[in-house]
């Protein structure tokens, strides 16, 4: 297949660079109030909107626990999980394929000396290395790039970022299902829910940390 011409590819590139500048210039719109209200305005639609929100904020690193949040707050515990789960995947796939148009083989990363051997063992490892790269406290954007200048093959990409967010979900959409129920009820309602939520943390921290070890072995 032929490579894209170069400036074809780097259109994409650019069109992110005006979204990081505008996002920068509108940084009081990008909290999670502000888009919560907005993506609680479209109705019965709110969940594709949240899920379309974040695959663009994923563009420019807003992070996937505050979209997680957003998620527990506007659905509650059950209903948010599972569009957690799709916006992380839709957050993680728009990089990974702008990471992948843009790059279009020009460069290859496991020919390099120092994260070569690092690719290989991802491209190996299929969908269990992108479950544990989400188990581990690296900031998303950065795996994504990296996995999409890779020769992982997206299916596998897509399955394991599900499998690897769902721990990360399930915390942050109890907290930010609990944080709204705090506000609304009081902190005496919340209790149970904030203590499920710290515990659900504690075990996906420690969960994260033998995740590391084992990695590192």
């Amino acid at each position: 297949m032929d490579r894209p011409p170069l400036a074809l590819r780097l259109l994409p590139v650019g069109l992110v660079a005006a979204l990081a500048a505008a996002a920068y210039l509108n940084r009081d719109s990008l909290g999670v109030g502000a888009m919560s209200a907005w993506i609680a305005d479209w109705g019965a639609l709110a969940g594709l909107a949240f899920v379309a929100a974040h695959a663009l904020v994923s563009l420019v690193g807003f992070p996937r626990w505050a979209m997680a949040l957003i998620a527990g707050a506007l659905f509650g515990p059950w209903v948010g999980t599972p569009w957690a789960l799709a916006g992380a995947l839709a957050g993680g796939s728009s990089v990974f394929a702008l990471a992948r148009f843009a790059n279009a083989g020009s460069v290859v990363p496991r020919d390099l000396p120092r994260v070569g051997p690092w690719i290989a063992r991802a491209e190996a490892g299929g969908w269990r290395t992108v479950a544990i790269l989400r188990l581990l406290p690296v900031p998303g954007i950065a795996v994504n790039l990296g996995l999409g200048l890779s020769g992982i093959a997206f299916g596998q990409f897509a399955l394991g970022t599900v499998l690897g967010s769902v721990p990360h979900a399930v915390v942050f959409v109890k907290l930010g299902a609990a944080g709204l129920l705090a506000a609304q009820e009081g902190l005496a309602e919340a209790r149970a829910p904030l203590a499920l939520a710290a515990l659900a943390g504690l075990a996906a921290v420690a969960l994260s940390f033998l995740v590391r070890r084992r990695a590192r072995a």
